[in-house]
Parts: C-alpha cells; structure tokens; sequence
C-alpha cells in the first residue's frame, strides 16, 4: 500500500466546531494520503464522531475547511458523497426493512439501477457473512449484524473512500478479526479507509497511518511505523484448541516463529502477509470448531505513545 505522491483524499485546515461555549473539535489539521488506511484514534469523547460528521456534512463546522478529492465539503458534498462509503456510529435506523430491503434502497439513493443494485445487494450480504438473513428484519438481529448489514451498506456503489465511526464496535473477537482482514483486503485493492477507533491494538492491526486525538486537539499524525518504529508483527493468542492452532500456524509461510508458552501462543508473522493471515486464521479455527480465547500484539509500540501523550490505555472511556 505504497502511496507514491502525496495525494489527499482527505484534507481539513483548521476545522472547528463548539456547542455552545463547549468546545469539541480545535484547529484540527487532517492529511489523509490516497490509497492508505487511517486510523482516527483516540478515547471517548475525544472528538471523534463530531469531525467525522463534519466530514461528512451531517454537521457544519463553526469554522474551518474540509476539502475531499479535492472538492469542497460541504459545498460539493453530492458529488463528494458518490464516491464516499459512509458507516455511522450508530449504523441503521429502518428497523422494519429486511436486509434485502435495506441494502437495495441504499443503492437506489445511491444511483445505482435496479437490477446493479438487487447484484451487488446479494454478493454484499454474502460478503460480510449475512446472507442467510437475507429476509429478515433488521429489527431481529442482533447488534453484531446489525454492524456487518451496516458495512454492506457503505460498500454499495464500490465508493473509492470508506469512512466508518467505530466499526467494530459490537463484533464478538472473532468478527473483528474478520473485519480487520476485510479492511487490509480492501485497500489493497486501492481504497481509501478512515476508520475511528478507541482500540489501540485494533488499530495496529488494520491502518499504517495514524491520527491522535485527544480533546478535540490532533497530537500526533503520520505512518504508524514512523511514529513507533515497528519491525515485525508479534501477537499473543490464546483457542481451545493451542496443539491444532499451533500446527496450522507452522504450516504457513509467512508465520515468522511460532511457539506455546504458559498456555499462550506466541506469533511473529511477515507484515507483508498481514491480510492473508487475518483471513486464513479466523476460517481455519470456525471450521475446526476452535473457540478464540484471546488475540492481542504482544507489545502496543502506538500504546506507549499514548500514554506518553495523554496517558490513556487500550480502551480508555
């Protein structure tokens, strides 16, 4: 995911925006870079939602510029919008649609025919692990697929930019895994991805760029591997079954070492092969029927600037 020029897909000069005498986002200076995924982090309540709204024209600024491709928001926010894939923090409010139903009216609004948008309805469905609900309503399911028919939607229309506000935020371990591998997949495929986050060792996994926030105020921004000299990918896992989990591991290529220790696994594996272990891993263990206990870096180099910065932990409210 090399991005050869400096392109912004996403730039904000001096973005503001008070309640009232409150002030929630300040002097916010965003560089997002074409083609990378960027990970908006920081604790709840920092500002988050508030300039993604802003980014997406559901709130105007007290003051400030956006300009996306290019293109002023909220100016040009029609034309901007056709190729944003946007998936709110609170994703979906017709609850007496089915899922079918849901995801073709989001295609329709979004431009597409009839028959493009019932095709791309069933291949998303399937996509994000939701198929067999097809023809239930959205009121049945639970929070978790509510999320994943949340993600189908802002992928209607294959927009060059996704935009999601704490995406994964009621996904079961395994379903995040799932989602991370997706999110790799998907800018590989060139997409631009700017995805909030309070979960520092999910945004390690998925983004190699970064963007620190903290009271409304940007700390820190820049690729993650500029900002914490990571060298190798090491994580802790913990299944029901660490004997056939180990030996799956060993038998792939880009697991660099992989051992048991105190009834933990420790892998190290190739970064450039991050995506396909994401999606490797999580498959083999469902369809072995191996529970994942625990699935966490071994060392959160990003963790560490945090708590230098605005000392909060992996999952500070």
């Amino acid at each position: 995911m090399m991005v050869s020029s400096m392109v912004h897909v996403i730039k904000t000069k001096d973005l503001t925006k008070f309640f009232g005498k409150r002030n929630i986002v300040y002097h916010l200076n965003l560089n997002v870079p074409k083609g990378v995924v960027y990970g908006f982090l920081g604790p709840n309540g920092a500002g988050k939602t508030t300039t993604i709204k802003m980014l997406t024209a559901a709130l105007r600024p007290t003051y400030g510029e956006i300009k996306i491709f290019e293109m002023e928001m909220p100016r040009e926010r029609v034309e901007i919008m056709k190729s944003v894939g946007y998936m709110p923090e609170v994703p979906i409010a017709y609850e007496d649609m089915t899922i079918f139903e849901f995801l073709t009216y989001m295609g329709r609004l979004s431009g597409l025919g009839k028959e493009e948008t019932r095709e791309q309805a069933k291949e998303l469905m399937k996509y994000v692990g939701v198929g067999r609900l097809a023809l239930n309503k959205i009121k049945e399911l639970s929070s978790g697929q509510k999320q994943r028919v949340a993600f189908a939607s802002a992928l209607i229309g294959n927009p060059e930019l996704l935009i999601l506000d704490e995406p994964t935020a009621n996904l079961d371990p395994l379903g995040r895994i799932e989602f991370i591998g997706k999110i790799i997949s998907l800018a590989k495929e060139g997409k631009t991805i700017f995805v909030s986050s309070h979960i520092v060792s999910e945004v390690e996994k998925m983004c190699n760029y970064v963007g620190l926030i903290n009271q409304g105020r940007l700390i820190a921004q820049g690729r993650i591997s500029e900002l914490t000299r990571i060298e190798e990918n090491e994580y802790d896992v913990a299944t029901s079954d660490n004997v056939g989990a180990l030996k799956f591991l060993r038998e792939k290529p880009y697991v660099r070492e992989s051992w048991e220790e105190d009834g933990m696994l420790r892998v190290q594996v190739d970064p450039r092969f991050l995506d396909e272990f994401f999606l490797q891993f999580p498959k083999y263990l469902s369809s072995q029927g191996i529970r994942l206990k625990l699935f966490r870096p071994h060392t959160s180099p990003l963790e560490r600037i945090l708590m230098e910065k605005f000392n909060i932990g992996e999952e500070s409210d």
